[in-house]
């Protein structure tokens, strides 16, 4: 009989998709749909949409696109139309060593964050939003406004235009709940708020951060940050790489 006191956990689409894989994959790939039925039968997934096989889909194809753009392992890889596996189960080669390389790369990038004077790190946070689509970006002065660090016009296919105000904090410990709060207070009319740190965020923070009947506040944390640096290549560059592969070879008789 089952306890009905104790209910499963449930996650979302991509978490569920890793759990699937890791119990029923048995380190071989499965098609998504197979991992959705998986995760819905489990009670994993739950989901009102009639098409969930659809939404698992596209957010496994974005999340490969995002972890390889950002030079991210990510945790998901295409081995075929439709099918997919866990990264982790790849091995060694070059793609694992390329991996290895880039998440150095993104520690050593974490670290220079923290060596930055406080507008410095303002002046590139302003740098980012504008590659990410934001325009009439204003960094404000150090210590007005209420703590909103830059203020700007998120810009979606020219036709959606967000007003966005965001505090950047450039901390080693966790954001706690007061700071979403002194931010949510801080936005002005039809404003939406957004806190960028090099750091994490308290479960208390993110459970303020989306309170049903408060004005959400978007959170970025230090992973999520230098994720988007390396995407937009800030801070970092991209090397290209020539790979050489054998073909068969053919004599030309005369």
């Amino acid at each position: 009989m089952s306890d009905s006191t104790n209910p499963k956990e449930t996650y979302s689409f991509l978490d569920a998709a890793e759990k699937v894989l890791n119990q029923f994959g048995n380190r071989k790939p499965m098609h998504y749909r197979e991992i959705t039925n998986e995760a819905i039968n489990q009670g994993w997934l739950i989901t009102k949409g009639k098409t969930p096989d659809a939404t698992m889909i596209a957010l496994l194809v974005r999340e490969i696109k995002r972890a390889k753009a950002s030079g991210s392992p990510g945790r998901f890889v295409c081995t075929s139309p439709g099918h997919y596996s866990l990264i982790k189960w790849t091995g060694t080669g070059l793609p694992n060593q390329i991996s290895k390389h880039n998440q150095k790369v993104r520690k050593q990038l974490r670290s220079k964050l923290m060596g930055l004077d406080p507008y410095q790190f303002e002046e590139l946070i302003g740098l980012l939003l504008a590659e990410m689509g934001f325009e009439s970006i204003e960094v404000t002065k150090l210590g007005k406004d209420g703590g909103i660090d830059v203020r700007g016009t998120l810009l979606i296919s020219d036709a959606i235009r967000i007003r966005m105000a965001v505090q950047v904090k450039r901390w080693q410990k966790n954001v706690q709940s007061p700071t979403v709060t002194t931010v949510r207070g801080s936005l002005g009319a039809h404003e939406q708020g957004l806190i960028i740190t090099t750091s994490d965020f308290s479960a208390g923070a993110r459970k303020e951060a989306n309170e049903p009947a408060k004005t959400p506040i978007g959170l970025m944390n230090g992973e999520q940050l230098v994720g988007l640096l390396m995407e937009y290549e800030i801070g970092v560059r991209r090397i290209p790489h020539n790979l050489f592969e054998l073909e068969e070879l053919t004599v030309t008789e005369n």
